[in-house]
């Protein structure tokens, strides 16, 4: 790789540097390239992303200027192994080599071939390798006509005990994930139609269906769904674009729910209960639940943008045990004439924002009340702490030293 640095420095939605400045043509091939796009790719993603075309010499010519190529362009193996191991400690201990080389390349600059890392989790995660190996799959045909023709929408408890909740969507033809939150409750039915208008208004239309369990934190995303679609004239108009099902009939985000668990939700909540076995952290306690949202929320919602790239531009690979069509979630998502279908988003009404102010509510930040607000500061300035934490260390030291304030005042 050259000297511009580009890791995670991008998004969809907002592909700028870091200092804010928007980035140009060579930059914008240059993420796409590091991200592990091919050639094909990128040039799709500049027409149909930033209006601009280029050819294939172009993108090859670019390239080399540069000095951006694969081939013959291994890290040492001292750094491989090194970030390896940094990975294995954190959220990366329970994903496999494939993606574990896509987290080297995007989130360290180390370029190493497929063989190398599979060898080096043989050697340094042996246990893992024979677990992962041991999980294989049958799953029922799921079938899907195309971007936004269905999302699914659902919410993840594994961290609830411990004060934090999570909710996703994910579109059913691409596997793309279209939000990833995590906030102090997934069944506030507010929430929940946040999440949802602020896609509507990203992808500036309405999805064609919506899948969802038949819990209360759905009603108001199923009121706004019935609403937006109420004028339409195709089949799926009004009342039937919202459809209530079991796990089984809303298999993408249930299968994505396993995924998450083991790209960061696992290492997540293995600290939680270590914190509860140890006597530090009481989950009867509404008042520790309110530090574990104060302490932890920023940190695990910064591992959820991360899942939520890795996820995204990872390649889905065929299989047997699996459903098509196969490829990268972004890609598909975001270039389905490749794959001979269309974005199936219908038309927005009109203006939403009045929707916006009367039905929803944003969730706050760190997912505590003021009351505890005031108390936190209070503590953070007597130990002279450093906030919001920038490690699992600092959150850590900084809720034992909240902790011990709130008794001490009490």
């Amino acid at each position: 790789m050259n000297g511009t640095q580009y890791v995670g420095a991008h998004s969809f939605d907002n592909l700028v540097v870091n200092d804010g400045a928007i980035l140009n043509r060579d930059d914008l091939i240059a993420i796409y390239y590091h991200s592990g796009y091919t050639i094909k790719e990128i040039i799709g993603f500049m027409a149909v992303r930033h209006a601009t075309a280029v050819s294939e010499r172009q993108v090859h010519r670019i390239l080399r200027r540069m000095n951006l190529h694969r081939r013959n362009n291994e890290s040492s193996l001292e750094d491989i192994v090194r970030v390896i191991l940094q990975e294995l400690s954190n959220t990366g201990q329970n994903i496999g080599y494939r993606a574990m080389r896509r987290r080297l390349l995007t989130d360290h600059d180390i370029n190493a071939s497929s063989e190398t890392v599979r060898l080096a989790l043989s050697v340094l995660d042996a246990e893992g390798v024979r677990a992962r190996s041991r999980h294989v799959f049958r799953r029922r045909h799921y079938l899907n006509k195309g971007p936004n023709f269905a999302i699914h929408i659902d919410g993840w408890d594994k961290l609830k005990p411990y004060g934090i909740s999570i909710h996703a969507a994910v579109d059913g033809f691409s596997r793309r994930v279209v939000w990833l939150k995590a906030c102090s409750s997934n069944k506030k039915p507010e929430y929940i139609a946040h999440f949802y208008m602020d896609y509507v208004r990203k992808i500036n239309g309405v999805p064609f269906i919506v899948y969802a369990d038949k819990g209360t934190e759905n009603s108001i995303v199923r009121d706004l769904q019935y609403a937006l679609r109420w004028n339409h004239t195709d089949p799926f108009q009004g009342l039937s674009s919202f459809m209530y099902g079991s796990s089984l009939r809303n298999t993408r985000i249930e299968r994505f729910w396993r995924n998450l668990r083991s790209m960061c939700g696992q290492s997540w909540m293995d600290l939680f209960k270590s914190m509860t076995e140890y006597g530090i952290l009481d989950t009867t306690d509404e008042v520790h639940l309110q530090c574990v949202r104060y302490c932890f929320l920023q940190l695990v919602s910064k591992d959820l943008e991360d899942v939520v790239r890795h996820w995204n531009e990872h390649r889905i690979r065929p299989s047997r045990n699996a459903d098509g069509p196969f490829g990268k979630p972004d890609v598909l998502y975001y270039q389905p004439e490749v794959f001979a279908t269309k974005d199936y988003k219908m038309a927005l009404p009109g203006n939403i924002d009045g929707i916006v102010q009367e039905y929803c509510h944003t969730p706050t930040a760190n997912g505590v009340c003021d009351e505890f607000q005031v108390v936190a500061n209070q503590g953070i300035q007597r130990h002279g702490l450093h906030y919001p934490p920038r490690s699992r260390n600092e959150a850590l030291e900084l809720f034992c030293n909240i902790i011990l304030f709130v008794d001490e005042i009490e």
